[in-house]
């Protein structure tokens, strides 16, 4: 309803001048538009005010009043984007925090790491000269046992050797004439031994 008075009230201030005009036309003189006319300018003013008026107290208060609104919004937006923007920092302070601290963490890891794959490099390998050690002492062993068979079986080989060959060097050199006579003598030794001592 406001806007339709305004409305009317803006038709009415447009066609005041044809009116004006109309009947200024009317003696017969058209009217200049550089002339300047007492009655024509006060009806503008009049009506220019109360057009003023009517705005000032039924339009640009409630356009004020709405741009207060939009403003007091505007701002609230803004301080509440500005508080995202605090808060998001802070998240990403924190995040940045977190980041340093697990690369610190994975450092660590990767140290204790490093340290426990060492440590389990050593023992392996005192493991390995332990066994090694203990597989040369083995195998020492049975050398040993090995070197002291073959020397024994040596040694009976040798003997039988010695024995045999003794009993070929023997055989070879006495005669049968040589040896009857031993025989001989060695029975006649025997004879001489008297019953019962031994």
């Amino acid at each position: 309803m406001l806007t339709r008075f305004v409305f009317g009230l803006a038709a009415l201030l447009a066609t005041a001048p044809a009116v004006f005009a109309a009947e200024g036309g009317r003696g017969g003189s058209e009217i200049n538009p550089l002339d300047f006319q007492k009655d024509l300018a006060i009806w503008t003013a009049v009506v220019f005010l109360v057009l003023l008026a009517i705005l000032w107290k039924f339009a640009w208060r409630p356009i004020a009043e709405a741009l207060d609104k939009r403003e007091q919004r505007i701002a609230d937006q803004i301080g509440a984007a500005e508080q995202a923007n605090t808060e998001a920092r802070q998240i990403l302070a924190e995040y940045q925090a977190k980041l340093a601290g697990s690369e610190a963490e994975v450092r660590e890891i990767l140290d204790r790491g490093r340290r426990e794959a060492e440590d389990l490099g050593r023992q392996m390998l005192d493991k390995t000269r332990q066994d090694a050690e203990r597989e040369k002492q083995r195998a020492l062993r049975e050398i040993d046992a090995a070197t002291a068979d073959a020397v024994k079986e040596l040694a009976a080989r040798s003997a039988d050797l010695a024995i045999e060959l003794a009993g070929k060097i023997l055989q070879a050199e006495i005669h049968r004439a040589e040896h009857a006579r031993l025989v001989e003598q060695a029975v006649a030794g025997f004879a001489k031994i008297e019953p019962g001592k031994n």
